[in-house]
């Protein structure tokens, strides 16, 4: 029987943040208490815009700093895990998944190889696959108005992945991810808000 008017919410559906503390020291608009968290994952959601399988070309410098289009953040990301190698198979690597058709498709060919043929992944790749990522997003929502005005809307909330298969970037089935995709975002968000003393070097170019 409803007394007080309203449905309290059932505490074992309450969703769990990944990594409490470091969240909320990445984005200090984060209040941990009465936390609100916005899970995004596939490209059709409501906030699908944040997975790196949006369409979102980017435009991002190669290693003779020119700029090269990439047709989504999954592109460049797959493609960097072999750059720098010097071996054919891993120039042939990053030129096929460049061409992609989808991200699905880049994302299948980097990690087949990645995992087929390890030899071909740079040797430093563990140590920068961050930094990668950072670049990559604050590219994809410094050129886009749109989505820079998504992200910052969502102010005050923690961002999570909802991958129930990737412990690294997304939070996982039960929280026990690392989310450090949504991390990223919410870094990139409280930059952009001017809440950051760090300010980073814009890498990308206008499309």
């Amino acid at each position: 029987m409803l007394i007080s008017g309203f449905l309290q919410p059932i505490p074992d559906l309450t969703p769990t943040i990944p990594s409490e503390d470091e969240t909320f020291a990445i984005d200090p608009t984060v209040a941990p208490f009465e936390t609100s968290i916005i899970f995004f994952y596939k490209t059709w959601d409501l906030y699908g815009a944040f997975s790196n399988f949006s369409p979102h070309p980017i435009q991002m410098p190669d290693e003779d700093g020119n700029y090269v289009t990439w047709f989504s953040v999954e592109h460049y990301y797959q493609a960097n895990k072999f750059i720098g190698v010097s071996n054919p198979l891993a120039q042939d690597c990053i030129d096929k998944i460049k061409s992609a058709k989808s991200p699905e498709e880049a994302a299948r060919m980097g990690r087949l190889t990645q995992r087929r043929q390890p030899h071909l992944v740079r040797s430093d790749w563990e140590s920068v696959k961050i930094d990668v990522m950072y670049r990559a997003l604050k590219c994809k929502f410094s050129i886009y108005p749109h989505l820079n005005s998504m992200l910052l809307s969502t102010a005050g909330s923690v961002l999570v992945e909802a991958s129930p298969h990737d412990l690294f970037w997304g939070g996982g089935r039960d929280g026990e991810g690392l989310n450090y995709l949504g991390r990223l975002l919410m870094k990139l968000r409280s930059e952009f808000l001017g809440e950051s003393s760090a300010a980073s070097e814009n890498t990308c170019i206008a499309l």
